[in-house]
């Protein structure tokens, strides 16, 4: 099997970048770059299923038929400074759907008209669950997930179980640049960051707005 082609690769779950190479990585409203300084992976098993349910806070015991959890921070999912996290998930309870909110309480999966939920079934169109794929950078840039019971019954679970691998990443000190470069940088003027920082990968871990 050959490395990834990119983030959303048709295929199983592969870094996009390896150990000394670069990210640029499209947060807060701008672009920022990285080289990965360790990389591991996070196999799907118990320490990174989640039960939502059991997370709810007010607590409840189970969830309504044709009901919501409001989006709720997932707590393993949280990181230190300079981690990065690219993950792929699933629900694993039938009837079950997910739907992610990002930093600042962007939608992702989502356009216009469309806030696209992961259930059960997800894997049947997409086997590798690619199109699940997403993000998290480094502290306070938390995900959510909202969590949608479609059956007609309540159900005391909600589990969604987690993939994918973590990155610790060192920042380019960009102090010694001229403003003009800096502001190159950040806006992701391709030429620019590859004069200063060589060959890198583009990554968009949260959204943009139109």
């Amino acid at each position: 099997m050959g490395f990834n082609s990119g983030p959303y690769d048709s295929d199983f779950i592969q870094p996009v970048a390896r150990v000394k190479e670069n990210l640029s990585i499209w947060t807060l409203g701008q672009w920022a770059h990285y080289q990965i300084e360790d990389q591991n992976p996070i196999p799907p098993g118990p320490a990174s299923t989640v039960e939502m349910v059991a997370l709810t806070v007010p607590a409840i015991t189970s969830i309504g038929a044709n009901a919501t959890i409001a989006k709720q921070l997932v707590a393993v999912l949280q990181l230190n400074d300079l981690e990065f996290t690219h993950l792929r998930w699933e629900p694993l309870d039938a009837g079950i759907e997910g739907l992610i909110w990002e930093v600042a309480g962007q939608q992702k999966f989502a356009s216009r008209a469309i806030h696209a939920r992961v259930d059960s079934n997800t894997r049947q169109w997409d086997r590798h669950l690619s199109t699940t794929t997403f993000w998290v950078l480094g502290l306070n840039r938390d995900m959510n997930l909202e969590v949608r019971n479609r059956t007609a019954f309540a159900q005391p679970i909600a589990r969604f179980i987690f993939m994918g691998y973590r990155m610790l990443l060192k920042a380019y000190d960009l102090s010694a640049l001229t403003t003009n470069e800096k502001r190159a940088m950040t806006r992701g003027d391709k030429e620019v960051v590859a004069k200063i920082i060589g060959p890198t990968t583009w990554v968009q871990a949260e959204g943009r707005q139109a």
